[in-house]
């Protein structure tokens, strides 16, 4: 599926490199040691799942709100599968976070910089500079 929005295509995007570069980094810090770089991948994978858990709730419900009269029963049921969706990618982000953390026993300084990969993402694009101009400007 290809994303419609340009801004969160680059968010993503972003993310990805954001954690793979922790990753490298980490790899680096700690000797070559494995045991930090799949940490930060770890955390990559929870903020990913997470990310897609809100993206995915929040279509299913802009779906409800944008269906007109005629597909409001299609819409609905569309909304209840979106939401139990929802609700199963927590699920399931627990049981990572717990493998992650208690079984794995995977840094939890490295898990964190993964999670960090997508604030890391929003960041840059909060400051990355508007390029079009703005209406009504002739040059």
């Amino acid at each position: 599926m290809t994303e419609r929005d340009p801004v969160l295509h680059r968010v993503e995007r972003n993310g990805l490199i954001a954690c793979g570069v922790m990753a490298a980094a980490a790899w680096a810090i700690d000797g070559g040691r494995p045991w930090a770089p799949l940490g930060v991948a770890g955390g990559g994978l929870l903020v990913a799942i997470s990310y897609r858990g809100i993206k995915g709730g929040i279509d299913a419900l802009v779906g409800v709100a944008g269906g007109g009269p005629e597909g409001r029963r299609r819409a609905r049921t569309k909304a209840v599968i979106g939401l139990v969706k929802f609700f199963t990618r927590y699920g399931i982000l627990a049981v990572a976070a717990y493998v992650i953390m208690a079984r794995l026993r995977l840094p939890p300084v490295a898990v964190f910089a993964g999670a960090s990969s997508l604030v890391i993402a929003v960041a840059l694009e909060a400051f990355r500079p508007v390029r079009s101009k703005p209406p009504g400007n002739v040059d």
